[in-house]
C-alpha cells in the first residue's frame, strides 16, 4: 500500500495537472491583488481631492461648532435694566 501511494505521488500526469492548476490560481490570485491595488488607488485619489477641497480637520471642527451652537440654551440676560423685586 505505502509503495502504490509513493508511486501515485510520482505520477508525471498528477504532477502536471497539479502544476498547472496552481499556476490558474496564482493568476487569479495576481488579478485579485491587481484589481485591490487599483482600488486602493482610486479610494487615494478621491481622498486626496477630497482632502484639497476640504480638509477633513477643518470640517470636523466645523461640524462640532455647528453642533455646539445648536445645543447652547439661550441665557436669560443680566443687564442693569433687569427690576430686583
Amino acid at each position: 500500500m505505502v509503495s502504490g501511494l509513493m508511486q501515485d505521488d510520482w505520477d508525471p500526469e498528477k504532477i502536471v495537472r497539479q502544476q498547472d492548476e496552481l499556476k490558474v490560481k496564482l493568476l487569479r490570485a495576481q488579478s485579485v491583488v491587481a484589481e485591490c491595488k487599483a482600488g486602493l488607488a482610486d479610494l487615494e485619489r478621491r481622498l486626496e481631492r477630497r482632502a484639497v477641497s476640504s480638509p477633513i480637520g477643518e470640517r470636523q471642527r466645523n461640524s462640532a461648532a455647528n453642533h455646539s451652537i445648536r445645543n447652547v440654551q439661550p441665557r436669560k440676560s443680566g443687564g442693569v435694566d433687569d427690576h430686583v423685586e
